[in-house]
């Protein structure tokens, strides 16, 4: 699978899984008027990746980068669904880490990833402070 980009709108974040990298990083602001159709192109795509790059011993970590500066009801929850999707590809040995990246300022953002940290159980969400020219 090639890298797949979502370039960033007004209303949509940057994302870029470099599968060459085993990265993904999602960056900007997650309030589409179609958060479904949205969220599940990205998912499709990590699904892809997953079952176009079987997980073997030894393989890089799959490494999520999330810095969302705003969000809203909708996109949590699908951004809820993504790490649950996240989590069981975990479940199946792969290797994953998650970044979250929230303004030191924004405490519901922080406790929003903080929540969603104690819901999987087979990866580690580390949740860090977003530097002002970090965004992107």
């Amino acid at each position: 699978m090639s890298s797949f980009i979502c370039e960033a709108t007004a209303r949509t974040p940057h994302i870029n899984l470099d599968s060459a990298h085993a990265t993904l990083l999602m960056a900007g602001e997650s309030y589409p008027e179609d958060v479904p159709s949205f969220y599940a192109t990205l998912t499709n795509a990590i699904t892809t990746y997953f079952d176009q790059n079987p997980y073997h011993e030894g393989d890089k970590t799959f490494a999520v980068s999330i810095k969302l500066t705003y969000f809203n009801s909708s996109s949590a929850r699908a951004l809820m669904e993504m790490l649950d999707l996240l989590d069981d590809a975990a479940s199946t040995g792969r290797a994953i880490s998650v970044e979250w990246y929230c303004d030191a300022d924004d405490d519901i953002t922080r406790e929003f990833a903080q929540d969603i940290s104690s819901d999987v159980t087979h990866i580690e969400v580390v949740i860090t402070d977003l530097e002002p020219d970090d965004a992107s």
